[in-house]
């Protein structure tokens, strides 16, 4: 945590991004280091020469370390067992100094140096600074003997170094900086090293020497890594036209009179855009990467309503160039700016094609000039150039409007607000908007998407709904209702992939459509549900626009909790999925119950704060015992040995062993807490970190 709380208060980390990488973090329980790097913070070689000026010392490339010769006597210093233990990882031993190099993720934490030098025997250990991913990959490749083990990484996230050599190790002028030459001695011609008067082999000197440490009068390293000189502002160049229908992109083939025609994937036609894309960014300040975020958001929110993979295509490359040629200047024209400034609204009807008139030749999808071009569009009608309102606007504009002034609310001073605002702040701004300015529904699915709502079904604490429907937009509303009534929401598009979730695990409701896409219909998914036990089967609710008698008499027939007919209103839906949940007696007065080793409490306390759970939270670790009130997701009080209020719920986030139990029956007598659940976690947090616990 220290790491992300000193990333955020350089101002490396934007709030969106802090937020971002912490609930990554918690999710998936890898170090903080990983979950920058996972949800693109940051790039690699940036991180770890922030990483390398905060510990004073070196940084070792993934690339690099995957190239290392490593001999076996330095291997042998440290077990193998330790080595995954600790996750550390042995690259240079030099015998005469008994000096011990090794690499780990954050040198000084956990006294990892002292345990090294006890085991190992040597005089004197240094530590380099590597991504933990790369450390694991190194213990399995050079221990293990597994020659592949960098390639899941790879596979995963090519290092992108920018400005950096990936064949060069930086170091930072300090106290603990090692002496002129380089830590791992000078690298000859023959590619050995001379470290004194011993002689050992150094596992990059085939990569050539370490970068010389900066003058005595050097002013300190900033956070960022500066460009070498400015960027060229220039025009994009020409990219490929997609196809979407066969998931590739032509080129023109350079076997001139073949038949051979040479293919790029749209993954990687993405991620052209995306390089391309960032390296104009760099030079944006607060609004660097803001691009490359937005596009990120638009997909995760793609991905979300089910878009097909045309649609998908579409939307994210227009999300990657959409303020190309219009970011002269201060303007930075979002939706909201555009609404709120007359300057800003005058750049936009002059500027807001320049992407696609850029792109003239590269032949973009036609979806992705219907975005770009309504783009200003208002929900009201009130916006430009051609007043649409509602789902008149093209659904994928919707979707980049409100993302993109998500981005810039949260990373922009310079936004009609004049501060960078915190996500929570940021969501009730959009929410204050929608209906007018936003569609609603994409408010309440941006929420879901950027907080994130998967955490919960780990401990089992919401019903589950099925909603078998092949329309990506007619379900989206009712999938927001239902995730607001507290169900954790499954979506199927057609009937094998619905039968195949019902094998996997029965949820407690399903709303089908009769009308399926492929594979039968919504009454052919009823008779399956009849052959569930009954402990097992879910209750049904058809949705559908089909009113005919025959087919209303067949769904009763066939067992159907109710049969509803399109349009209908989702809060309705909601309210009698609600109701069928509430008379299966296998959900009457469930409680939860864990290990804190297997989930913090930090997280049990947010997953029972998003499913606005009630009752009482009680913790047992020995001797030690506390509580935490519920109401509808609120704490409204805490008790820990003789502490109450806050004071107590600051206490029990500190324990990391025991167990928890809900009991949902109990009510709080009285509301003692006020501050929200989000707002208690983060103080909470920086408590925590500074030792105030």
């Amino acid at each position: 945590m220290h790491v992300l709380s000193w990333l955020k208060e350089r101002g490396v980390l934007t709030p969106a991004q802090y937020e971002g990488a912490l609930h990554q973090a918690q999710r998936t329980g890898d170090r903080v280091e990983e979950a920058i790097l996972d949800t693109g913070a940051m790039r690699e070689a940036e991180l770890l020469k922030l990483l390398a000026s905060h510990y004073q010392t070196r940084f070792v490339s993934t690339e690099r370390l995957s190239k290392a010769n490593i001999e076996r006597k330095t291997l042998e210093r440290i077990p193998r067992k330790l080595a995954e233990r600790l996750q550390v990882f042995p690259v240079v031993f030099d015998r005469r100094a008994q000096q011990l190099s090794i690499v780990v993720a954050a040198p000084g934490e956990d006294d990892l140096e002292k345990q090294v030098q006890v085991v190992s025997g040597v005089r004197e250990v240094r530590s380099l600074v590597a991504r933990p991913a790369a450390i694991a990959a190194a213990i399995e490749k050079f221990y293990a003997g597994h020659a592949r083990a960098f390639e899941e990484l790879f596979a995963r996230e090519m290092p992108d170094y920018g400005e950096l050599d990936p064949f060069e190790t930086t170091r930072v002028g300090g106290p603990s900086a090692p002496s002129q030459g380089g830590q791992f001695g000078s690298v000859t011609a023959s590619g050995s090293a001379q470290h004194g008067d011993a002689d050992f082999a150094d596992p990059f000197a085939f990569m050539g020497p370490a970068i010389d440490p900066p003058p005595a009068d050097a002013p300190p390293p900033t956070a960022r890594v500066a460009p070498r000189e400015p960027a060229p502002q220039v025009a994009p160049a020409p990219l490929p036209a997609p196809v979407p229908l066969e998931g590739t992109i032509p080129i023109d083939s350079p076997l001139s009179g073949t038949d051979e025609t040479p293919r790029v994937s749209l993954d990687d036609y993405l991620e052209t855009l995306n390089v391309f894309v960032s390296l104009l960014d760099r030079d944006r300040g607060e609004l660097r990467g803001h691009s490359g975020q937005v596009a990120r958001l638009c997909r995760l929110v793609a991905e979300r309503v089910g878009l097909s993979g045309a649609d998908r295509h579409a939307l994210v490359v227009a999300a990657y160039i959409h303020d190309l040629g219009k970011t002269g200047g201060d303007l930075h024209l979002t939706a909201l700016n555009v609404a709120r400034h007359e300057g800003h609204r005058g750049r936009a009807t002059k500027s807001r094609l320049s992407p696609v008139k850029l792109f003239a030749s590269a032949q973009l999808p036609p979806d992705t000039k219907k975005i770009l071009g309504h783009l200003y569009e208002r929900f009201d009608g009130k916006g430009l150039p051609d007043r649409l309102a509602g789902k008149d606007i093209p659904y994928g504009a919707r979707v980049l409007a409100i993302v993109e002034t998500y981005s810039d609310l949260t990373t922009n001073s310079k936004n009609p607000y004049r501060r960078v605002l915190s996500i929570p702040q940021a969501l009730s701004v959009l929410k204050e908007l929608g209906g007018e300015l936003f569609d609603p529904t994409l408010v309440d699915l941006l929420r879901h998407v950027v907080v994130g709502d998967d955490g919960a079904e780990r401990l089992g604490t919401r019903p589950r709904v099925l909603i078998v429907d092949p329309d990506p937009e007619e379900t989206t509303v009712l999938e927001m209702r239902l995730i607001e009534h507290g169900f954790a929401v499954e979506v199927a598009r057609e009937l094998p992939a619905a039968l195949a979730l019902l094998a996997e695990r029965p949820p407690e409701v399903i709303v089908t459509e009769v009308d399926l896409s492929a594979g039968g219909e919504g009454f052919t998914l009823m008779e399956r549900v009849r052959e569930l036990g009954e402990t097992d089967r879910p209750a049904v609710l058809f949705l559908t626009g089909r009113a005919d008698r025959e087919s209303v008499t067949k769904g009763f027939e066939l067992g159907a909790t109710d049969y509803v007919v399109k349009p209908a209103s989702p809060e309705v839906v909601a309210t009698k999925a609600g109701q069928a949940v509430e008379g299966a007696s296998r959900q009457e007065a469930s409680g939860v119950s864990g290990s804190l080793e297997e989930m913090s409490l930090p997280d049990v306390v947010q997953i029972l704060a998003n499913g606005r759970r009630g009752g009482r939270l009680q913790i047992v670790a020995g001797a030690k015992r506390g509580e935490i009130h519920f109401c509808e997701g609120q704490i409204h009080d805490a008790r820990f040995g003789e502490r109450t209020g806050e004071e107590a719920f600051y206490a029990l986030l500190k324990l990391d062993r025991g167990r928890f139990t809900l009991d949902p029956r109990f009510e709080p007598p009285a509301r003692v807490i006020h501050a929200s659940a989000e707002g208690l976690l983060l103080e909470g947090m920086r408590r925590l970190d500074e030792g105030l616990v």
